[in-house]
């Protein structure tokens, strides 16, 4: 069964962009070779992430990801099963949305989701769209 784990969360540290690259190919490497798609989203020292995939390999992730001294103040807003992937197309990307190109590119995925009829992945847009607009504006 298929399912997704929403969750936003502090950095315990200002990541530099060699930092988060070195994170980003880690979870790129491990998240492909789990068969794991969604998103990752830093900005201003906050994550959102999306991670979509088989039950027990999602939850194992999330777990791995909860006792990470990287992170502080793990919030797990969505954690719900789910009929397809709403990132398959996405490929796991991950951007620190300081570059326009690539919050628009975002911003234009998910517009493209939202003529999708599914619940779950409609709570999901809005709440990157709302982490987004939110970060943003600090």
């Amino acid at each position: 069964m298929l399912k997704t784990i929403c969750y936003i969360s502090d950095s315990v540290h200002d990541k530099s962009i060699k930092i988060l690259e070195d994170l980003y190919l880690k979870a790129r490497t491990n998240n492909s070779k789990n068969n794991i798609t969604g998103i990752l989203i830093y900005i201003d020292r906050s994550f959102l992430q999306v991670l979509e995939g088989e039950e027990k390999i999602v939850d194992e992730t999330f777990k791995k990801i909860s006792i990470d001294a990287r992170h502080k103040n793990i919030f797990n807003i969505i954690d719900s099963p789910i009929e397809q992937r709403i990132f398959e197309d996405y490929n796991f990307g991950f951007t620190t949305i300081n570059d326009k190109k690539e919050l628009n590119n975002l911003f234009e995925y998910l517009n493209w989701l939202k003529n999708a009829e599914c619940e779950c992945a409609n709570k999901v847009i809005s709440l990157v769209e709302n982490f987004i607009v939110k970060n943003k504006q600090s």
